[in-house]
């Protein structure tokens, strides 16, 4: 009877822990659940406008300045596509890596008033930012996703002309220049998802960046401080 009653005590015993370790399993499996929406990463592709400071400058020609200009864009100084990068670091950390390409362009028309002129001058300026940043999303589980965030990097700019002819012997042939400026941006965004994958997204970005007065670039922009407002889809992977 002893034998027999150690062993079902043995029995019983066993069967708890095999059952503790099965429910201890289900638990673990939730929380590896769990911290798989803890990991979630973001990628979004946004269009947007640019705001800089300064506006279109005109056309400078033997330190003479000509200021009727007609800018292709005429309220956004930039148009452009922002591709956006969040991986989570831990709710609510996130690491934020982006690249975008932001277009700027103006013509000169002769017929404005300056007759010597003989053909039309136009100028144009791509700015690519490569940042990287840190964000907080309050909100991590949640479908509708707001978030603030700051960030540092470099602002490559290409920018060129096309000819300028100012008489038959007197001619600006076409160029172009790239520089690179280190700048930063705070900003903050709102990703709302429409299933589990994949939603719309919005953001702004108030980035600061100024180039060389010296060497301005073509279109007469120097200094690109201003906002960024962006519209797009998010994929949550």
């Amino acid at each position: 009877m002893k034998n027999a009653m150690i062993a079902i005590l043995l029995l019983t015993i066993a069967t708890g822990v095999t059952h503790a370790q099965e429910r201890a399993g289900g638990e673990t499996k939730v929380v590896i659940q769990q911290e798989q929406i803890k990991k979630q990463d973001y990628y979004t592709v946004r269009v947007g406008a640019w705001f800089p400071k300064d506006k279109e400058q005109g056309v400078k020609f033997d330190n003479i300045a000509f200021n009727e200009a007609d800018g292709a864009i005429d309220e956004a100084q930039a148009l452009g596509l922002d591709f956006h990068f969040r991986k989570n670091m831990g709710r609510p950390f996130f690491t934020d890596f982006s690249v975008g390409g932001w277009y700027t362009t103006y013509s000169f028309d002769p017929a404005a008033g300056f007759e010597k002129f003989q053909q039309q001058y136009d100028a144009w300026t791509v700015i690519v930012p490569v940042t990287i940043g840190l964000s907080v999303a309050p909100l991590p589980d949640n479908p509708i996703q707001p978030y603030a965030g700051v960030g540092l990097g470099l602002y490559v700019a290409f920018t060129g002309h096309d000819v300028l002819q100012i008489s038959e012997q007197n001619e600006i042939a076409d160029d172009t220049e790239s520089y690179i400026r280190f700048g930063y941006y705070a900003g903050a965004g709102l990703d709302f998802l429409l299933s589990e994958g994949f939603g719309l997204s919005a953001g702004v970005k108030y980035q600061f960046v100024e180039f060389d007065e010296d060497k301005p670039l073509f279109t007469g922009h120097n200094n690109y401080t201003g906002l960024q407002a962006m519209l797009g889809v998010v994929l949550a992977m």
